[in-house]
């Protein structure tokens, strides 16, 4: 039996050596490897590369070769390694374009061409390019026939990384500088060995290192210091936080910014106190019509005096009007107001049609009596018809709601209440808000991406986030709007505030009914509702009104649930009606420590082929 073994023993030594090796270089593979560094006195290197790339049996495009820019170096920064002036050729004619893939950590160099994938034999490609900032200053160095740790600067950098995923052998690097080494050595095998290299020499300003081959992933690191003073070793340190750097904060970024926003901060307080500020009559108590409104100057600001209780609306001045008037708004509820205005006047009725709905009765046609944007509103709800259900409504009407607003702003504007149309100033102002805050975003991206003064954009936004936020003040009544409106606040103040037995009635007039739209349109038609069943409730004979149906003649006041549960439901079923969308369809789219080891420098990376 030994005599067996003895035998595949020799059998395997003669032929098996040969059949791994054979395996070993089919694939990608490097049989020679000669790289230059002439190492410059500002801390840079000018680095040649040529290499014989073996495509073996798998033809590709080319080489590719990985360099770490950007490694830890503290707790607050990163060491950065820029690496510029790339080109590469090919002696033996193959594609050798280069095509460069940046990312946060790492550049890829691929040579080759994209469009050419076949290439295959041994094909020579030659590399240059210059890297800055590998140059290291120590303290502890220990040098061999020296008695205490030395001082120099270091060149200590990984020849090749343990990026590479293919063999790569006849490996030499050549390290030129400006002065002679004070030491060298090398080491070479798996990351973090400290297994030397097959050779490591040194002759005045040269340094030589040899390795016979490195297997995949395996790497070579060389090592040779200088005296003291010989480089510039000031490492390139950026945050290493993206953000801190992106907006590092130094006087060159805070006091531009600063200024920047107080300068726009003030540029906005001055256009909004010249555009939005309420104008009012000098030396006029609010409400009060001055004798000659054209020669009583008007000041901007604040009203000065307190508002008077009114016990009935601004003469003529419909609750639509009052309503947009009241908030710089044409709201939903002030062309609630509206129908339910125009019923009491005659026009329309409104009637319960069930539980949850009411139907609006056209009485008579528009006429010369309606505003414009009364007119607009009556025919949007009937247009051919005499008669809807507010649920109809639901889905005709958001077209025509716009219209009526659009015509309500016009009004206000046309009474010479505002300085310009209300819509138009918001929107104005918030476009301009819109652009500075896309304006500022684009900015601070930009920055923040290709310099550290990213800091200089965040006004811009702050600015922009200002202007969106002061939209509500863009309008601006004149004094004729202030006057108006002082006047709408005593008559609210008397609708909201009112005691049921303090309310002033006339014989013959409804003053319920007529001034129940106007109390919708202020927000507090529950209140004055509630008013007038507490005077029923005491046994007071109340007027009922002729513009709401479906009740027995003496039972207004009486039914179940009460009218003001009747007017609140027939407020919200009528807001929810006029502002509800059409319907439609939807869709959706979506590199220096305590002693060396392979591995253990900076800068180089990894590669293979492509």
């Amino acid at each position: 039996m030994k005599w067996l073994l003895a035998l595949v023993l020799a059998v395997v030594s003669v032929f098996g050596a040969p059949v791994a090796a054979q395996a070993a270089t089919d694939g990608r593979h490097v049989t020679r490897w000669d790289a230059t560094y002439d190492l410059q006195p500002d801390g840079s290197a000018r680095v040649h590369v040529q290499i014989d790339f073996d495509f073996g049996n798998d033809p590709g495009h080319g080489p590719f070769f990985t360099f770490p820019i950007r490694m830890p170096y503290d707790d607050t920064y990163d060491r950065e390694f820029v690496v510029s002036n790339i080109s590469a050729s090919s002696p033996t004619g193959a594609p050798a374009k280069v095509y460069l893939e940046k990312g946060r950590n790492a550049l890829v160099v691929r040579v080759g061409d994209e469009n050419i994938g076949n290439v295959s034999g041994v094909q020579t490609y030659d590399l240059d390019y210059t890297v800055a900032g590998i140059m290291n200053a120590v303290t502890d160095a220990t040098v061999a026939g020296k008695d205490a740790p030395v001082s120099g600067d270091e060149f200590y950098l990984n020849a090749i990384g343990n990026g590479w995923d293919i063999p790569i052998a006849g490996i030499t690097v050549t390290v030129n500088s400006p002065a002679d080494a004070v030491a060298v050595q090398c080491f070479a095998g798996a990351a973090g060995g400290k297994d030397p290299c097959d050779g490591a020499t040194s002759k005045g300003a040269r340094a030589t290192y040899t390795h016979a081959a490195l297997a995949p992933r395996e790497s070579l690191t060389i090592d040779a210091l200088y005296p003291v003073a010989t480089f510039d070793t000031k490492p390139l340190l950026i945050e290493s936080n993206d953000i801190a750097h992106s907006f590092r904060v130094t006087p060159l970024t805070v006091i531009p910014s600063a200024a920047l926003l107080i300068g726009g901060i003030f540029l906005i307080w001055r256009t909004l106190r010249r555009r939005g500020l309420d104008e009012h009559y000098v030396g006029v108590p609010p409400g009060v019509a001055p004798a000659d409104t054209k020669a009583t100057r008007a000041y901007r600001g604040s009203q000065r005096g307190a508002v008077a209780v009114r016990f009935e609306p601004p003469l003529g001045l419909r609750p639509g009007l009052l309503g947009t008037l009241w908030d710089e708004r044409a709201q939903v509820r002030d062309v609630t107001a509206t129908m339910v205005d125009l019923a009491v006047r005659g026009y329309l009725r409104i009637d319960p049609h069930d539980k949850d709905d009411y139907t609006l009765v056209r009485l008579r046609e528009a006429d010369a009596g309606l505003l414009d944007y009364e007119v607009a509103l009556f025919q949007a709800v009937f247009q051919g018809r005499d008669s809807v259900t507010l649920g109809d409504l639901k889905t005709t009407f958001a077209a025509d709601m716009a219209k009526v607003q659009s015509q309500l702003y016009r009004s206000v504007t046309s009474l010479g209440w505002f300085r310009g149309n209300p819509a138009s100033a918001r929107m104005g102002w918030a476009t301009g808000g819109v652009i500075m805050l896309v304006v500022g975003v684009v900015f601070t991206i930009y920055l923040a991406a290709n310099t550290t003064a990213g800091l200089l954009g965040i006004p811009f936004i702050v600015l922009a986030i200002v202007m969106l936020s002061t939209i509500r003040v863009a309008p601006a009544r004149k004094a004729e709007g202030s006057r108006i409106l002082a006047q709408t606040k005593g008559f609210e103040l008397y609708l909201a505030t009112a005691d049921a037995n303090q309310l002033k009635f006339e014989e013959g007039k409804d003053i319920f009914s007529r001034y129940l739209p106007y109390a919708i349109a202020f927000g507090v038609a529950d209140r004055w509702t509630k008013k007038f069943e507490e005077l029923a409730a005491q046994g007071r004979v109340m007027p009922e009104p002729t513009w709401y149906g479906g009740y027995i003649p003496g039972s207004f006041w009486l039914a179940s649930g009460g009218f003001a549960h009747a007017m609140n439901q027939f407020q919200s079923l009528a807001d929810a009606a006029i502002s509800a969308p059409t319907p439609g369809s939807s869709g959706s789219s979506g590199f220096s420590g305590g002693g060396g080891f392979s591995g253990g420098g900076s800068f180089g990376g990894g590669g293979g082929g492509w």
